[in-house]
């Protein structure tokens, strides 16, 4: 059996695009920190559907839409509790809010409603055939509930995808100085450095500035995710290997990766060789907004030799946690 229920962990700036087209790849749906724009969602069957509607309406609700004729009205409820489960576990996985544009007063009562809910609710409650993506999983501010589900059951599966903070730094320097930072919502801190690097005409006093402000976005976060890195249950995914010869990876590393992350779901027997080639092909995607160059080793072509020094003073502890000193 395929694993129902994915979250991916990718940390900011460390090609979240690949891991987005392996997962639509193999068929999930997206959810959380992704675009899934396009996307139609998986028919969620009437189990599924019972459990949606169990874990948002009450039995005297559930009893009242069991008896009514309007079938309308039922789709419309069903839809409605997706949407609240969505935002609810959003919350509870601490992802960063943002305004909804599908919001309306009773989706909102609803998910004020479920997010005031002291016990009994469960991630396995949310959809099949989904993976969430989010760029961070603070074990400070994620839900104690999801974390002991996760540890009796495991589910969901968690993947953990990094890149060479160097890159990473590197990649968000640059992301910050050309983008639109406003447009992917819910980060504020993309916004004000936006302006300030905006501001900096040479490239190398942007990275200056990245390297010596502690408030920078994504300094913490490699020290944030040790212990994914260290947890025997989570499936380590690096962009270094999943890149590709397109990337300045290689095509052997790539297959490895795919097949690392196809075994980790339960999919091998699904995924032959040729399978896993068809995938491979398709994740480099020069289309996502977040992508620049999606090259290794960039950092090197940048830093000075003075803020190489920096950055191994003030990161040198990350870089050999995660393999990159």
């Amino acid at each position: 059996m395929e694993a129902e229920h994915i979250l991916v962990v990718s940390l900011r700036k460390s090609g979240t695009h690949l891991l987005k087209e392996v997962m639509a790849g193999l068929g999930y749906v997206l959810n959380g920190a992704v675009s899934s724009a396009g996307v139609a969602p998986r028919p969620l069957g009437r189990q599924t559907a019972l459990r949606v509607l169990g874990a948002v309406y009450t039995p005297d609700e559930i009893a009242a839409l069991q008896r009514s004729r309007d079938r309308a009205a039922v789709d419309r409820a069903v839809s409605r509790a997706v949407t609240v489960l969505n935002r609810a576990w959003s919350v509870r996985l601490g992802m960063p809010r943002t305004a909804a544009a599908d919001s309306d007063p009773e989706t909102d009562r609803l998910t004020a409603r479920e997010l005031s809910r002291q016990s009994g609710y469960r991630f396995s409650d949310t959809p099949g055939g989904v993976c969430w993506f989010t760029h961070d999983l603070d074990l400070a501010g994620v839900d104690e509930n999801f974390l002991l589900e996760w540890a009796s059951s495991g589910s969901p599966r968690i993947i953990l995808n990094y890149r060479d903070p160097r890159d990473v730094l590197l990649s968000m320097v640059n992301f910050l100085a050309e983008k639109d930072a406003g447009r992917l919502g819910g980060f504020p801190d993309h916004v004000v450095y936006s302006d300030i690097l905006k501001s900096v005409q040479d490239p190398r006093d942007r990275i200056g500035i990245a390297l010596t402000d502690p408030g920078f976005p994504g300094g913490d976060s490699f020290e944030r995710a040790l212990w994914l890195l260290r947890h025997p249950r989570v499936c380590k995914v690096s962009f270094e290997a999943l890149v590709g010869p397109d990337g300045g990876g290689s095509a052997a590393a790539q297959a490895a990766e795919i097949k690392k992350i196809t075994d980790f779901l339960d999919l091998a027997d699904d995924m032959d060789s040729a399978s896993r080639e068809a995938l491979a092909r398709r994740i480099f995607n020069r289309d996502s907004y977040t992508f620049r160059s999606g090259r290794t080793g960039a950092w090197r072509e940048q830093f000075t030799p003075e803020q190489h020094m920096l950055f191994e003073r003030r990161y040198g502890h990350v870089l050999r946690e995660y393999g990159y000193a």
